[in-house]
């Protein structure tokens, strides 16, 4: 087990979380040993860390055009509605706010003080920007607010003024923060950390004003002045400053590999399975998962019992590269469909780094042996990820990992660059070659590395619409490689993509039979028998096919393939309820309850004002 993470550190009792803007502070320490000393500082701004997002690859991600699971819930099917919202807290943003306004001491260096203050406003801007994403314009608090204050009854300040906020925050932090150098296990705050999320602002901002300037007639964008061309263009110098100038660099440590024991886990794969980050170059923010606040990776993905079974769908196994770089093709030359070890062969390492391919191997009772997916109960399409879990059947079943989990990577940042050079057109092929060519290199794609694309794949086109080639594989890039790292929902809503949510089909894995034994990776073993028999005649009807049967149900069932000469099927999930999106859910509403309390809030666009 890891030292005690940061996170955990009784500092926090320094720092209050209230939920309102004009509660009371309930520092447990005197403001004069908080503020007069270097020691203090450190302790509150420690504290700080606790508002980042743990686990990040579930956050989210249930609610993704790729993530097929059992958990619709009420946003999913359109019911949400005004009463429901409950994230409207301002806690965090009050504590970053009392450190901010009290942190004068002469006592210390303006130096020591400032460096200590950028945290703390890097910590603001973090807060702020999931107030734009979550809500759009939001009112800006700068300082610790009592019952008499004004703003407690002002109307939001507008997206311009929001986004121009968060810049002034991370700007403040990139200059003053002292540290530049990366992290001891990748877990603190350095400046090149405040420049990423600079970035990660920017491209955002400038896609959700490009993608969404005609939306309820332009009302998301009322008071926005600067472009998205002007956005796009802070992103780009954002990214190639780090790039540039960071001690950060892809990680390309390990050899690549199919997912098999060993060295065959792959260089990809390392970066979410390791006990830490310490030293990877790749990494610049970590969460480090710790006890009692273990991973639940296994215990979410390789259980028939817990988490929402979440897998990913045919569709975008798909749109992983063959490695000399061409399109992947679903069907052979006569017109059959691909097998599941055709369709994993001569791909993108990803994939089989990701999934359940069929090389995966699994530690059972210490030894390794090959391991299809478990269609029983663990995948609805067959694609049973991979990415973030131990390959030990000691993991599953419960919350048991302890590995870093990285938070901010320098691929996102590449990615970031080639985004804003290919919205612009200016993209070079030296800018593809330094960050999607080498994302694909270190994948073991050979081809296509050093020119910008000009082909378009229809398949990026039926996710995306008709843009340019090289804007599609960008976005083929950032899906495959930020895959459940918790980009995904906020990448559809800035590209207005949202749709994608309902309409991408929820399908699996080609199955060449029912009620037959199948060997679905390869390995000589019939381990699946799918079966529309009831489990109650399994044993006398199925005899020994019983002990690997696979229920078909009205929600997992085989969608027969018309063209397929050898009558072929493939997987597919029936949502229990209907998938829905509509262009009022790019933004949540103000709760009822809070335009109650203040009533010079106005709705957001396609909301009911309900005070």
């Amino acid at each position: 087990m890891k030292k005690l993470s940061i996170f955990a550190l009784i500092a926090t009792a320094l720092v209050a979380t209230s939920c309102d803007l004009n509660e009371r502070m309930q520092a447990q320490a005197d403001r004069e040993m908080i503020f007069n000393s270097e020691t203090g500082l450190k302790m509150y701004t420690d504290g700080l860390y606790g508002q980042l997002p743990g686990q990040i690859h579930y956050s989210d991600e249930e609610l993704s055009d790729w993530g097929v699971n059992n958990s619709i819930g009420t946003y999913e099917i359109g019911a949400y509605h005004e009463d429901q919202a409950t994230s409207w807290s301002w806690g965090s943003i009050r504590t970053n706010n009392y450190f901010i306004e009290n942190n004068t001491s002469e006592k210390i260096s303006e130096k020591v003080r400032n460096n200590y203050t950028g945290i703390a406003k890097f910590f603001r801007a973090y807060q702020y920007f999931s107030k734009l994403k979550q809500y759009g314009a939001v009112p800006i608090i700068k300082t610790v607010l009592d019952t008499n204050s004004e703003e407690l009854f002002a109307t939001q300040d507008s997206r311009e003024a929001v986004v121009n906020f968060i810049f002034e925050d991370l700007d403040y932090a990139y200059n003053n923060i002292t540290e530049s150098k990366a992290t001891a296990n990748n877990v603190a705050i350095n400046k090149w950390t405040a420049l990423a999320l600079k970035a990660r602002v920017a491209i955002f901002e400038a896609s959700f004003r490009r993608y969404h300037k005609n939306t309820h007639g332009g009302a998301y964008l009322a008071g926005c002045t600067t472009s998205a061309e002007a956005l796009y263009e802070v992103a780009a110098s954002t990214a190639k400053t780090i790039m540039d100038n960071s001690p950060y660099k892809l990680y390309t440590g390990t050899a690549n590999g199919d997912g098999s024991k060993g060295d065959g886990r792959g260089t990809y794969r390392d970066l979410f399975t390791s006990e830490t980050t310490n030293g990877n170059p790749e990494v610049m923010l970590a969460y480090e998962i710790t006890a009692p606040s273990v991973g639940e990776a296994n215990w979410r993905l390789n259980s028939s019992s817990y988490g929402s079974h979440l897998c990913l769908s045919r569709i975008y196994a798909q749109s992983f590269l063959n490695l000399d770089g061409t399109f992947f093709n679903e069907k052979n030359a006569d017109g059959s469909y691909k097998t599941f070890v055709q369709e994993c062969e001569g791909r993108d390492y990803r994939l089989a780094q990701m999934i359940r391919g069929p090389k995966y191997t699994w530690k059972i009772k210490g030894e390794y042996t090959r391991q299809a997916a478990n269609f029983s109960s663990h995948t609805y399409t067959g694609y049973q990820f991979t990415k973030f879990v131990y390959d030990d059947q000691a993991y599953d079943d419960q919350s048991s990992g302890t590995y870093d989990d990285p938070l901010i990577r320098f691929a996102e940042i590449a990615l970031i660059y080639a985004e804003a050079k290919a919205e612009l057109g200016t993209i070079t092929d030296a800018d593809w070659a330094a960050t999607v060519g080498a994302l694909r290199a270190r994948a073991g794609i050979t081809a296509g590395l050093d020119k910008v694309p000009t082909v378009v794949d229809p398949l990026l086109v039926k996710m995306y619409g008709n843009l340019s080639a090289a804007v599609l594989e960008v976005r083929r890039e950032r899906t495959i490689e930020l895959m459940l790292e918790g980009q995904r929902k906020y990448d559809l809503i800035r590209w207005n993509r949202g749709e994608n949510w309902e309409t991408m089909p929820w399908e699996g894995v080609y199955v060449p039979a029912q009620e037959t034994a199948l060997d679905m990776n390869g390995d000589g073993v019939n381990e699946t028998f799918f079966t529309a028999v009831a489990p109650g005649d399994w044993g006398t009807q199925l005899g020994d096919n019983a002990t690997i049967a696979v229920e078909l149900t009205a929600q997992k069932t085989l969608k027969k393939l018309a063209d397929d000469p050898n009558g072929g099927f493939v997987m597919e999930y029936v949502a229990p309820n209907k998938r829905v999106w509509e262009d009022n859910m790019n933004i949540y509403p103000i709760p009822t309850q809070v335009g109650i309390m203040n009533p010079a809030l106005t709705q957001n666009p396609g909301w009911k004002k309900t005070w």
